[in-house]
């Protein structure tokens, strides 16, 4: 029997609230200083108190906060945390305690928010107006740490109005080069200014390039650099190499490739251990079961549909796709045995994506999400025809074994690729927002167990 997408799924709102988030999506704007404002002058500095740790980089920023904030939690803290985008629903991005907040305490403090707003921050844009609802939740949850992931960058990104006790970068990708700039040097410059004077700042993977601008930068605001993994003690070198070196694939929820963001989430703890004024300590056996429990929706993220295996992954960007490539998808298919759907907006660079993908499939799914902001498939076929990629030239070849589709409709993709090609894993991959999209059009939660 041919598999069918679940009816009501394809008419389904993905939430209450989602109307107005689409509404309020203002332009982007330098919003650091005018939510400083905004804490100072309305919400007081209470928010400003909370112990806080804040992650920028442009991949595994949302993977690094979620190590962080459970191992926390496992410690008995009550958290917040604070991630963008989401994936279905617009309360995903506030966590208390590792759950979501309520639809209702959502909405009510947006409006709190949007009224205040129309003093202390005229014109606010959707990014601010999202964070300042998350603070003011977190200060009322009296929150005992806060885990923030920044939006854009760091310099100018409304979550660096906090105070961090901590901070750190994943790495750095040429991405957003129309705010942050064009080169490694400038987009490292702004990122690292999520640090504070005398205050750790963990360094992920960084290039030589982006180093340097890194390194200026921080020279300049007096922090503190720690390289990840060079502050580890013996406690912590035994938990990282557990998780690494373990065969059970039941005690991490994520691929090896993650041991990278896992490394630098322990030398943030470890830094934890060894901050002024506040002093914590963290169990070994209670660190591991942490990590074992942690799991990131849409990241590396494998489910079971209709009995057959669908791996989501949001590479949004050509790094992180490469890396999911190189470190997960040629290990677990190399005969290039699935099938690969994917998807991207119109802002995302995702050229050199496409470039990659024939070393992944051999069969190939094009689609687009119901948005105004999706790519659409005739500039995906048309960069394949016109550029020659060396990877596709002979492989589209009538002696070639490459199969390329196209679907305008997202659901026929999906029941083509569920139906098409049933014996093979299926691969979904691209943007948030379209990973986000196909996990509702299959019905499924953010959370594993919960369908």
């Amino acid at each position: 029997m041919k598999y069918k997408l679940p009816l009501e799924r394809k008419l389904e709102v993905k939430s209450s609230l989602e109307p107005f988030f689409q509404k309020v999506r203002g332009p982007i704007v330098p919003g650091a200083f005018r939510m400083q404002k905004l804490l100072t002058d309305w919400l007081t500095k209470g928010i400003l108190n909370i112990p806080s740790i804040l992650v920028t980089g442009s991949n595994g920023k949302g993977t690094t906060c979620s190590f962080i904030e459970s191992i926390l939690r496992e410690h008995d803290l009550k958290t917040g945390l604070y991630t963008s985008p989401h994936l279905i629903h617009p309360n995903e991005r506030i966590r208390i305690n590792g759950e979501p907040i309520s639809e209702s305490i959502l909405e009510e403090n947006i409006d709190i928010i949007i009224e205040a707003t129309k003093k202390y921050l005229p014109n606010a844009s959707f990014f601010e107006i999202s964070t300042a609802t998350a603070l003011l939740i977190f200060l009322k949850q009296n929150v005992d740490f806060l885990v923030c992931e920044v939006g854009l960058g760091g310099k100018y990104d409304s979550t660096n109005a906090i105070a961090p006790i901590a901070s750190a970068i994943t790495n750095v990708s040429l991405e957003h080069i129309d705010y942050l700039g064009d080169t490694f040097y400038k987009i490292a410059y702004d990122k690292s200014h999520v640090s504070r004077r005398n205050k750790p700042f963990i360094i992920g993977e960084i290039n030589s390039e982006a180093r340097q601008g890194l390194y200026e930068a921080c020279n300049i605001i007096g922090s503190n650099i720690i390289e990840s993994g060079s502050n580890l003690n013996q406690k912590y070198e035994n938990i990282l190499n557990y998780f690494k070196e373990s065969k059970d694939t039941t005690v991490f929820n994520f691929p090896k490739m993650n041991i990278k963001n896992l490394r630098l989430s322990l030398s943030i703890i470890n830094e934890l251990e060894n901050t002024d004024n506040i002093k914590y300590k963290f169990l070994e056996d209670k660190i591991s079961k942490a990590i074992s429990k942690t799991y990131w929706p849409g990241r590396f993220d494998i489910r079971m549909i209709n009995n057959r295996k669908v791996i989501f992954d949001a590479s949004h960007n050509p790094d992180g796709f490469d890396y999911f490539t190189k470190q997960y998808l040629q290990s677990q298919f190399k005969d290039d045995k699935c099938v690969l759907v994917f998807a991207s907006l119109n802002d995302k660079n995702w050229k050199k994506s496409l470039e990659i993908m024939p070393k992944i499939s051999k069969n190939i799914i094009f689609t687009q999400i119901p948005s105004e902001r999706s790519e659409s498939i005739d500039h995906f076929s048309q960069y394949i025809e016109n550029s020659k990629l060396e990877n596709y030239k002979f492989a589209l070849s009538p002696q070639g074994d490459i199969t390329c589709q196209y679907f305008y409709n997202l659901d026929s993709a999906l029941e083509n690729a569920m139906n098409q090609f049933a014996e093979l894993p299926l691969v979904i991959t691209g943007s948030i927002a379209f990973i986000g999209t196909v996990m509702q059009r299959f019905g499924l939660s953010i959370f594993r167990g919960n369908e």
